[in-house]
């Protein structure tokens, strides 16, 4: 298996995956060795998904917004920004209302099988050379961010530079980011970023960013019916792992940035207001681009009108 976060010092990460291999190794009593490979060791990020259909790794645990340039519908799988924000909304999504059927379809087209998509962690929280209270204040600036969020940046001045998560460090270091998204507290201070970036901009407009763990679609179908089932009910149970563990790991992040003379700063709900009107409409051109494009709007439409419908009355103050 090849991971494209561990061993870059993000604890859940770590944890998670070796808790996934050793429930899959436990499970089939034997039948099945799954050894993690920690990031670029194997396949490099942008490697990750092409080499997982070509056999170079069986499975990988990796994000669709790595492959978004071979399926389209992978940029917005990833992430929506001002959407999910639970774990039980996810599995309805997931499980209930045809996600999981649009993501299996999508890759198998590439010989890829999707076990299970994966709640990482928070996602959207910036770390910046500079104060940035405002969104026209990322107007000129060199920032790291993918997905709809990223054209949200783009759309107050921005410009996008992508570098690989374990590269941020350096690339804020010598000038050639300004600012980035990349994960959660815990990835930032596993990372030390607070070391060259001393402001953290909260909130997070996306809970939960969205990977997935994958596998080689022809070794998954030469197994038995009864290990193809300890891989799926595997890889969902390390779906609950890593969304449980990020909790933890992301409250020590934040003391730890705190402790290490990070400034903390939050963008007022009027900004927030603009920008989630600009991701939804974004969002909903995307139907446009091709059918699994149309067929995920359409999912997280009806998703959204049952999040308001459930969710909304039962909220306290």
């Amino acid at each position: 298996m090849q991971s494209n976060w561990t061993g870059i010092g993000i604890y859940a990460q770590d944890e998670a995956a070796q808790m996934f291999c050793d429930r899959v190794n436990a499970l089939s009593g034997g039948r099945i060795e799954m050894v993690n490979y920690d990031a670029e060791v194997l396949l490099g990020i942008g490697e990750t998904f092409t080499g997982v259909a070509d056999g170079v790794a069986d499975v990988a645990v990796t994000s669709p917004i790595y492959h978004r340039g071979l399926i389209p519908v992978a940029f917005y799988l990833w992430a929506v920004p001002f959407t999910i924000d639970r774990l039980e909304f996810a599995e309805l999504i997931y499980q209930l209302l045809g996600g999981k059927e649009l993501w299996r379809e999508a890759y198998a087209e590439h010989g890829v099988m999707g076990l299970t998509y994966e709640l990482s962690d928070e996602w959207g929280s910036m770390v910046s050379t500079l104060p940035l209270n405002k969104y026209s204040d990322f107007d000129g600036l060199k920032v790291r961010a993918f997905g709809i969020w990223a054209e949200w940046l783009v759309h107050n001045g921005a410009s996008i530079t992508v570098v690989p998560g374990g590269e941020i460090y350096m690339a804020i270091s010598t000038g050639i980011l300004d600012a980035a998204a990349f994960g959660s507290p815990g990835a930032w201070a596993g990372a030390k970023l607070y070391e060259v970036c001393p402001y953290y901009i909260d909130p997070p407009i996306i809970n939960y960013d969205t990977c997935e763990v994958i596998m080689n679609m022809d070794t998954f179908n030469e197994m038995p019916a009864d290990l193809q089932e300890i891989m799926l009910s595997a890889a969902r149970i390390h779906n609950l792992d890593i969304a449980a563990l990020s909790i933890l790991e992301d409250l020590k992040g934040r003391q730890e940035l705190k402790a290490g003379g990070m400034e903390f700063l939050r963008m007022p709900d009027s900004e927030l207001l603009k920008a989630k009107a600009f991701c939804m409409e974004t969002f909903q051109e995307s139907a446009e681009i091709d059918e699994y494009c149309a067929r995920w709007v359409d999912i997280m439409n009806e998703a959204m009108e049952i999040y308001d419908g459930y969710f909304t009355p039962k909220r306290l103050p």
